[in-house]
């Protein structure tokens, strides 16, 4: 009995932290390699209010065929920190009523 107990007191932690760590990680619908060629925090040309970031990406599987730069707005300026124009990098897009949005950056190491 005294067995059950402490396997169940060490069990429960990990299934709450194995919880939060799902919680955490954002369900992506794409994603893309590229090469950023601008990071723009509001206001900008792009958009007044939003954060944009200008990729040149290559082919998305399952979105888009062909290599290409174009903007996309990101959920925070905060996913720029430590990135810079002319970094590769690979990204997750989150398709949402408006737009497609960029919530994860990270360096690309596949190169």
């Amino acid at each position: 009995m005294k067995a059950a107990i402490v396997a169940g007191i060490l069990v429960v932690p990990l299934v709450v932290l194995a919880a939060d760590r799902a919680a955490v990680a954002p369900k992506l619908d794409w994603r893309g390699t590229g090469i950023i060629q601008a990071l723009l925090p509001p206001p900008s040309s792009l958009h007044a209010t939003r954060p944009v970031i200008v990729i040149e990406h290559e082919p998305i599987p399952g979105l888009m065929a062909e290599k290409m730069s174009m903007p996309f707005i990101a959920a925070s300026t905060d996913l720029f920190r430590g990135f810079k124009v002319g970094d590769r990098i690979s990204f997750g897009l989150k398709e949402t009523s408006d737009a497609l949005l960029v919530i994860v950056i990270q360096p690309d190491r596949s190169r």
